[in-house]
């Protein structure tokens, strides 16, 4: 079919040709985009395509072109390659303002109903004010953002990992949200033989804080809310940012950091590269992996643990509530210094008995205030005296 175009409406997809005036059947046009959708798989290398000078994160770049936004996103598995273009248009009705999507897809925006298979994700709706645009969920009591209700119409979409695609089709998305965690991702490859438009959202491959923060720019984009975004980037790059020199700057002896706990015989602590290491380095933290490249966490034994940490200073990101439960987990927890001097936190101030965690959701969007729990920990005369921690809890 010579000079074909694929767009989406709010209700469905459609298609358009020079050549063809005319519709054509339901299952052709699902048997064209599922064409289209897994020939992303095979994209080539796009290495002429640019990060913007500035821009933190590295898995995403938007373009602005006359009536459309042009968004690429990168493959994480490979770099420099293409998982898939998006030409975001507000205005279908005039034709010769369609670009050619050739190498992607012609998305409508703003997005009106979505399907997400992730928590992370209701991070960035609710910056932006669009949790209400929710149909449908993975795991809906592990968000702890408040979201649309089932009766209000957001389906349980089963778990992130066995997503259940019938509960997906009956929602009608306009588009689904998911994360990649590997090439061979089943939820991904399941989505890209159907006819609703994906949004990969990989933010948790970055690997620092402001990398990930910088993906609510590409969510704004898909709910043509992009200088809503942009701003609400921008202040956090601020904020984060005069708080990390601040450290920098007014911070002499450094104080010593530990991490995780000991997990049926290992204990899994942060590289330097990944994103909680370079949170406790813009901290000001002394942390002992702080310059290992290791791309993801490094498991250890206890005894390891014990040579380079026993005298750690602090003690961040336990799993426990209490000195008691730390002490229940792991009777070797008591050999360290930080928990003999109390000095041990968790990320669970804002968590419910089910699992949920706003660590996952609203700490990815505003990891200034993140930031600002972990400066509370260390050193928190660079705080307000009544300054009082969103995400971090010392262990009583």
């Amino acid at each position: 079919m010579k000079d074909s175009k694929f767009y989406i409406l709010n209700k469905g997809l459609y298609f358009h040709s020079k050549t063809y005036k005319y519709g054509i059947s339901i299952r052709l046009v699902v048997i064209c985009c599922a064409t289209l959708l897994c020939g992303c798989r095979q994209k080539p290398l796009q290495s002429d395509i640019q990060i913007p000078e500035g821009q933190y994160a590295q898995g995403f770049v938007l373009t602005q072109h006359d009536g459309y936004t042009k968004a690429v996103i990168f493959d994480p598995w490979e770099k420099g390659r293409v998982m898939q273009t998006y030409y975001l248009v507000s205005d279908l009705t005039d034709s010769a303002l369609l670009p050619s999507a050739d190498d992607g897809i012609i998305v409508r925006v703003p997005v009106h109903r979505l399907a997400a298979t992730s928590c992370t994700h209701v991070g960035f709706l609710q910056a932006i004010g669009e949790t209400r645009s929710l149909c449908g969920i993975c795991s809906p009591k592990l968000v702890y953002t408040p979201i649309p209700k089932e009766d209000e119409g957001c389906a349980d979409l089963g778990d992130a990992m066995q997503v259940n695609p019938e509960r997906v089709l009956l929602t009608h998305p306009d588009a689904v949200m998911i994360s990649t965690y590997a090439q061979g991702d089943g939820v991904r490859q399941y989505f890209e033989k159907t006819d609703i438009p994906i949004i990969y959202n990989n933010e948790w491959t970055e690997s620092s804080p402001l990398a990930r923060a910088e993906w609510i720019r590409l969510i704004g984009a898909f709910y043509d809310k992009q200088p809503l975004a942009d701003s609400i980037f921008r202040s956090v790059e601020q904020q984060y940012n005069q708080l990390r020199q601040q450290v920098s700057e007014q911070v002499g002896e450094k104080r010593t950091l530990m991490a995780g706990n000991n997990f049926r015989g290992t204990w899994y602590m942060p590289s330097g590269k990944v994103y909680t290491g370079q949170l406790y380095r813009d901290a000001g933290a002394d942390y002992y992996y702080q310059n290992d490249s290791t791309n993801g966490s490094i498991p250890l034994t206890i005894e390891s643990v014990l040579l380079k940490f026993r005298n750690a200073d602090v003690w961040v990101n336990s799993t426990a509530r209490s000195m008691k439960e730390l002490r229940q987990i792991d009777e070797k927890h008591t050999w360290f210094k930080a928990y003999e001097t109390g000095e041990v936190y968790n990320f669970l101030r804002r968590s419910t008995d089910y699992g949920a965690n706003d660590f996952w959701e609203t700490a990815v969007v505003h990891p200034e205030q993140l930031l600002q729990d972990l400066v509370w920990v260390l050193y928190p005369d660079l705080l307000p005296a009544d300054y009082e921690p969103r995400y971090t809890e010392k262990l009583e």
